[in-house]
């Protein structure tokens, strides 16, 4: 059998498994920072579309009262 291989196989194993918990973490935050980038993002954009839409019907409101 080949041992330098085997050994190296269980030393990267080894160090796959040591760094994997770290690298999880740090794409769990980056994750969920971006998230929060993305729902703060949708909530202004919410927030802009309904002032679009009541201002929108203010000025409906004032074109149909001239009208009449």
């Amino acid at each position: 059998m080949n041992w330098e291989i085997i050994w190296t196989a269980v030393g990267l194993l080894t160090i796959g498994l040591f760094f994997a918990p770290m690298y999880m973490a740090v794409l769990i935050a980056y994750q969920k920072a971006h998230n929060k980038i993305d729902l703060e993002f949708i909530a202004t954009a919410s927030a802009v579309d309904k002032k679009v839409k009541f201002e929108e019907a203010v000025e409906r409101l004032f074109e149909e009262g001239d009208k009449k």
